[in-house]
């Protein structure tokens, strides 16, 4: 090759790599973002199924299980392990269990899940460990227990299914200021109501 055929490839050579640096240092950049973003929302949807283990029914639990099939779909043990448990929640019947052979069952299989979302992501947790090693005080599951039945008692109330209100000609106390209790006889309809 002649002087002036290597000039013009060095020439052509550097014009590309001019071309190029920028572009690649751009692809390089956008794919780490990517996968920061991308490890980020699993990372999130870690922590919310890691810290309702004990609460199965919590919507931010249910909001991350849904959202598995999403940011894990590469995942094929991952994949795997919630299609078991959701199996296992769709099944309308376990033949021979009770309620908490069922339930045990159950933990079993979410913390079949998490430990393989764990090992995606780096963790060095186990099995048992992620079943096991939780700390939820009982006042907590009453507290739980008192809000969803405090929301069930409000909806039936507004759906007015409980706290019947029965108008009667009974008579009802007064006090008359003297200390003594006086009968008064309350109207069915009082004057002006419109029903």
């Amino acid at each position: 090759m002649s002087e002036t055929g290597v000039l013009w490839a060095t020439g052509i050579m550097s014009v590309g790599a001019i071309i190029a640096a920028p572009l690649l240092a751009l692809w390089v950049q956008r794919k780490s973002e990517t996968d920061k973003a991308r490890t980020e929302r699993r990372q999130s949807i870690f922590r919310a199924l890691w810290v309702n283990r004990r609460r199965p029914f919590y919507i931010a639990r249910v909001d991350a299980l849904n959202m598995v099939d999403v940011d894990f779909y590469s995942e094929q043990r991952v994949q795997d392990a919630w299609d078991d448990l959701r199996a296992h929640y769709f099944r309308q019947e376990h033949p021979g269990l009770n309620e908490d052979q069922i339930a045990a069952q159950r933990e079993e299989k979410f913390a079949m899940l998490l430990y393989e979302i764990s090992q995606v992501l780096g963790y060095k947790f186990g099995r048992t460990q992620i079943r096991d090693n939780i700390y939820r005080p009982q006042l907590h599951n009453d507290f739980d227990g008192i809000e969803f039945e405090t929301r069930k008692r409000v909806l039936d109330l507004l759906r007015g299914d409980s706290l019947p209100v029965r108008f009667t000609h009974e008579t009802a106390p007064t006090n008359n200021g003297g200390g003594e209790m006086d009968l008064v006889r309350i109207p069915m309809n009082p004057p002006g109501a419109h029903l």
